[in-house]
């Protein structure tokens, strides 16, 4: 996909939804003694997503593992959708496109890994971090400069936010309210 081309297709997005590991979160997992396990996120895609659903949008993930801490990372971030433990990716797509009645030109999805690519050619745009598995990267319409975890998701946003000439308006509102002006 040229720059026109993506320019086009992110001016449709309502709807971005992301895996976890590998995206969200930088892919390491930690499991400690018990149930305990430790991801890592980065406050930078938290301050994209933010701004995201400020300006409107709906997220959310579409993740293989069950996660506590990603359910926690969920709320605090009001996803609109969370679908854990999920084997067909694909399947949660649909469900999700018709139960919210969007169009698949209308949802960008970001994916790193092969399981992932279930939904290349099923959404208007499919994405991947900089250090997503190379089959991914062959395929997606757009290679992101950061890394998963690492601000991958909040370059994805920033890219769409502004082809939809949204993003200054967003920045000056949000300092506006913050009393930073």
């Amino acid at each position: 996909m040229n720059n026109i081309q993506f320019e086009i297709a992110a001016k449709k997005i309502k709807l971005l939804l992301f895996d976890c590991d590998g995206v969200l979160s930088d892919g390491k997992i930690v499991l400690g003694t018990g149930q305990s396990e430790m991801k890592f996120f980065s406050a930078k895609d938290g301050m994209g997503i933010d701004l995201w659903r400020k300006a409107g949008f709906m997220c959310g993930c579409i993740s293989g593992r069950t996660s506590e801490a990603l359910s926690i990372r969920s709320k605090e971030l009001y996803f609109d959708e969370l679908h854990q433990n999920i084997s067909n990716k694909r399947l949660v797509l649909k469900e999700i496109l018709s139960r919210r009645s969007i169009d698949a030109a209308e949802t960008a999805y970001i994916g790193d890994d092969v399981n992932d690519l279930r939904l290349f050619g099923e959404v208007g745009i499919f994405m991947a971090p900089a250090d997503a598995h190379s089959q991914v990267t062959r395929r997606a319409d757009r290679v992101l400069t950061f890394h998963g975890g690492n601000g991958a998701i909040r370059e994805a946003i920033d890219m769409i936010l502004d082809a939809k000439k949204l993003s200054d308006g967003l920045v000056e509102d949000y300092l506006s309210k913050q009393n930073l002006m």
